[in-house]
């Protein structure tokens, strides 16, 4: 566990080392009518992350081509997120930038989308050629999924660690080439950015947010790990497994994108009909709101972990399938839910 813990103590060393300089920089987070928090908030907790991960991996991490193109990706990412954050660049930079990421992870770290797996009980369903877009597609959707969930204090730190811990159980006696040493310096990068996020110790540490630039490199690295363990050669667990890991992020962008759609809106046009949004409506507290959205990923992801042990793809697709329309009802009457879950409050 040495990985977690260099990761763990990296992520407070930079916080402390960069704070002083993001301030005199102005990448801070200042209180807008949608950003209502006090006082101006250093962005650095994804430049903290990448920057104790990427130097712990040196020592930790065996060198391949792949880990190689991973980094230089998750580096592009982490760049181009914090100059958002910074500058607030167009959406179509940051869609170009995600999709040479995916490229990159695709033709260099030979990771990409290859089959669905058995979800018919009829056989692999192959991509064939849809292979590639389909996989550009999904790198970049998922990136932009916890990008876009990341509305409260925590959450998509959250749904990152539990993700990463449901992905450690399942892979990590089955590989010897070095994921499970990143996965715990995730670990330990998450759990100590959730520390200082949610500022459980006040008087010692400083409140930090991770940005676009912490919300798009988990959101990559993620789904780089989903997609590489969930394929030929490398696989490990079934592809609709992958689904239940990411199960949150997953729906709330599906939803929300077709929302907007809908509306005649572009789906990267901010509003608040995130799935945390709905229960802050019903008047919950941020606090109870994340346990909640927390509890229900843990759930998902023991779920997943389950079919995952019985190997019925067939099931476990169905089942998913199930949630998720359950997840489309209950946002579709975003509204009633709100009431429903304001009177289920005064109980």
């Amino acid at each position: 566990m040495i990985e977690f813990t260099v990761a763990f103590l990296g992520v407070f060393f930079l916080t402390f080392l960069l704070r002083p300089i993001s301030n005199r920089i102005g990448l801070v987070d200042r209180p807008t009518t949608r950003k209502q928090h006090n006082g101006e908030i250093p962005l650095i907790g994804g430049i903290a992350m990448f920057a104790s991960c990427s130097v712990a991996a040196l020592f930790f991490v065996p060198h391949s081509s792949d880990m190689t193109y991973l980094v230089a990706a998750c580096g592009l990412l982490v760049m181009t997120g914090s100059i958002d954050d910074k500058y607030d660049i167009h959406y179509r930079i940051r869609l170009c930038v995600q999709t040479i990421c995916a490229a990159m992870l695709i033709w260099g770290a030979n990771t990409q989308l290859i089959s669905f797996g058995n979800i018919f009980g009829s056989g692999e369903l192959n991509l064939w050629w849809f292979s590639i877009p389909i996989t550009l597609v999904a790198v970049v959707g998922m990136i932009n999924a916890y990008n876009m969930i990341d509305g409260i204090d925590g959450l998509s730190g959250g749904l990152s660690l539990i993700s990463s811990i449901g992905l450690y159980f399942l892979i990590a006696e089955k590989i010897s080439d070095g994921a499970t040493n990143i996965l715990l310096l995730m670990i330990g990068a998450l759990s100590a950015y959730l520390i200082l996020n949610l500022h459980i110790f006040p008087k010692w540490t400083t409140k930090v947010f991770m940005g676009d630039a912490g919300s798009m490199l988990i959101g990559f690295v993620i789904t780089a790990f989903l997609i590489r363990y969930s394929q030929s050669p490398k696989q490990i667990i079934m592809p609709v497994t992958a689904l239940w890991l990411a199960a949150v992020p997953l729906m709330d962008i599906f939803v929300t994108s077709i929302r907007r759609l809908k509306r005649g809106k572009n789906p990267f046009h901010p509003d608040r009909t995130h799935i945390h949004h709905i229960f802050l409506r019903a008047g919950f507290e941020k606090e109870t709101t994340l346990i909640i959205i927390l509890l229900f990923q843990a759930f998902t992801v023991a779920i997943g972990v389950y079919m995952e042990s019985i190997k019925n793809g067939p099931l476990s697709a169905i089942a998913f399938i199930g949630l998720f329309f359950v997840y489309l009802l209950f946002v579709k009457h975003c509204f009633k839910a709100a009431k429903l879950l304001r009177k289920y409050k005064k109980i």
